[in-house]
């Protein structure tokens, strides 16, 4: 199975430090340009990953 995600799972399961659910649950997990930007670039979300 393909999942196509957005900001929100990912951020959540990152700080809850179970980032790697998404991955085994469902294999191959697509990450929009726009969302990978989104979560590395700007920096309420760069603090929110600490």
């Amino acid at each position: 199975m393909i999942v196509i995600s957005d900001t929100t799972p990912i951020l959540l399961l990152l700080k809850a430090g179970h980032l790697e659910l998404l991955e085994r649950l469902y294999g191959n997990v697509l990450v929009p340009n726009a969302v990978y930007h989104e979560l590395t670039e700007n920096p309420v979300y760069r603090e929110k990953q600490r």
